[in-house]
C-alpha cells in the first residue's frame, strides 16, 4: 500500500513539473509574441485608395478600398498591395489614427507590390527592414502577421508557414511563394509576415479563401520588386529568348531542356543550343521547369547573367547579357501535363 501511495505521489509531482514546464514555454512564447508586436506596430497603416466607380442618376460614384502597408524607409516610402493602389485616383495612409497624402513611386500588377512616399510622414514612426539574405522559414513554424482590419489598431496575427510555392494549379507564379494560415481579408491585405525572431520573411500578396490563408513574396523577391519600383516606377525583365521542356530519364529523374532558341536573341549569341539541359541560371539551381521563371525573377535586363548546362555529359559555363523583354513575350504558362514532356516559354 505504502508503495502504491509512493507511485502516486511521484505521479502527481511529475504532473505539476510538466504543467510548470509547459506553463513556462507557453509564456515565454507569449513574451516573443508580444516582442515581435511591440517592436514593429509603429510601422504599420491603412491604406485607402478612391476609385472612380460607375454614374448614378448622373453622379459618378466612387469605390473605397481598403488594406494594410507598411513603413521600409525614414523618408516615409510605403510598401503597400497594388490591388489597393495601382490604378486609384487618391491613395492616403492612416497611422495611429491620423491621415497622410501619399504619392505614387510605382506599381507592379504581376507581384501585387505597390511603393507609395508619403508627403509628410509622421513624426514618429518606425520602420519594417528588408533584408534580401533572409532564408526562407521552416514549414510548420509559427508565422507572425501585423494587419489593419476593418477600422481597428493594428492587430496581431499567429499562425504557420505552411509551404513554399511555385504554382497554384496551372498558374504558375513570377517567383516562389510562401504559403501561411493567416487570412488577410477584411483589409489586411499587404501586411507584413514575420518569423518568431521578429525577422521579415514577406508581404502577404494573395488570399488562399479555400484553405482560410494567404500568399506572401519572400523578402528577397520584395527587394527585387522595391529597387526596380524606385529607380524606375516598373518592373524589368530580362529577356534571353528560349524555350524549355522537361524530360523524363531512364532513372525516373527529370531534366530540364532548351527546346528553342530564339535566333539573334541573347541566348543565341552567348552559344545556347537547343537540347541543352539546364543547370542553373543566376546561380540558381534547375531541377524542374518551375524553377525557370524563379530564377528569371530575379536576373536584370541589360546585365550580363551566368547560366550553366550541360551539353551530354560535359559541363558548360555561360555568360548571357539579357535584353529588356519584348511586349509580345507571354508571361510563361504551363500546359497541362498530359504528356511526358512539358513544354513552355520563358524569358
Amino acid at each position: 500500500m505504502r508503495t502504491s501511495f509512493a507511485w502516486i505521489v511521484f505521479l502527481a509531482a511529475s504532473f505539476v513539473s510538466v504543467a510548470s514546464a509547459n506553463g513556462s514555454e507557453a509564456l515565454a512564447l507569449q513574451g516573443r509574441l508580444l516582442d515581435v508586436y511591440e517592436q514593429n506596430k509603429g510601422a504599420i497603416v491603412r491604406v485607402k485608395a478612391a476609385y472612380a466607380g460607375d454614374e448614378v442618376d448622373g453622379k459618378q460614384q466612387v469605390l473605397l478600398r481598403v488594406g494594410t502597408g507598411f513603413f521600409i524607409s525614414k523618408e516615409g516610402h510605403v510598401l503597400v498591395s497594388a490591388s489597393r493602389a495601382a490604378g486609384a485616383s487618391r491613395v492616403w495612409i492612416e497611422h495611429q489614427g491620423k491621415p497622410y497624402a501619399t504619392e505614387s513611386v510605382g506599381h507592379d500588377r504581376l507581384t501585387n507590390v505597390s511603393v507609395l512616399r508619403v508627403l509628410e510622414p509622421p513624426a514618429e514612426f518606425s520602420i519594417i527592414k528588408l533584408d534580401a539574405a533572409q532564408a526562407l522559414p521552416p514549414v510548420g513554424s509559427i508565422a507572425i502577421a501585423i494587419t489593419s482590419p476593418l477600422d481597428f489598431e493594428p492587430t496581431p496575427v499567429m499562425g504557420l508557414f505552411t509551404g513554399v510555392e511555385r504554382k497554384l494549379g496551372n498558374k504558375v507564379f513570377p517567383t516562389s511563394y510562401i504559403r501561411t494560415s493567416i487570412p488577410v481579408d477584411g483589409g489586411q491585405g499587404g501586411c507584413p509576415i514575420l518569423d518568431l525572431n521578429g525577422r521579415f520573411i514577406g508581404m502577404s500578396v494573395a488570399s488562399i479563401a479555400e484553405l482560410n490563408g494567404s500568399f506572401s513574396l519572400p523578402v528577397d523577391a520584395l527587394v527585387r520588386v522595391r529597387d526596380d519600383l524606385m529607380f524606375s516606377g516598373h518592373i524589368i525583365h530580362g529577356w534571353m529568348g528560349f524555350e524549355v521542356t522537361t524530360k523524363l530519364h531512364a532513372d525516373d529523374s527529370n531534366g530540364v531542356y532548351i527546346s528553342k532558341v530564339v535566333i539573334g536573341a541573347p541566348a543565341a549569341q552567348a552559344g545556347l543550343k537547343k537540347d541543352d539541359q539546364l543547370a542553373s541560371i543566376a546561380g540558381r539551381s534547375i531541377k524542374d521547369v518551375f524553377d525557370v521563371p524563379g530564377a528569371f525573377f530575379f536576373t536584370r535586363a541589360n546585365q550580363f547573367t551566368p547560366v550553366e548546362v550541360y551539353r551530354g555529359e560535359e559541363l558548360l559555363k555561360l555568360s548571357v547579357k539579357t535584353l529588356p523583354r519584348p511586349e509580345k513575350e507571354p508571361i510563361i504558362m504551363v500546359e497541362p501535363e498530359d504528356t511526358a514532356a512539358t513544354s513552355q516559354p520563358v524569358e
